[in-house]
């Protein structure tokens, strides 16, 4: 069986979680291009990849001013 851990790709549900955001947010942040894109494999099935939504994360903090 396979986890969210395993896999190489999160819905945006599961992207919404993780972050703490809004389905709504990131749809705004991706057409503003400051997310990562999203990856459309069938009509009704959108993905993100896992590394780069953890890449994402890693840049916004290193942009933090503490």
């Amino acid at each position: 069986m396979i986890n969210q851990e395993n896999r190489p790709f999160l819905t945006i549900k599961e992207v919404s979680t993780l972050l703490g955001i809004s389905v709504s947010t990131i749809n705004r942040l991706v057409t503003k291009g400051d997310f990562p894109r999203k990856i459309k494999i069938s009509p009704r099935r959108i993905f993100f990849m896992k590394k780069e939504i953890d890449d994402w994360i890693i840049e916004k903090r290193g942009k933090k001013k503490f």
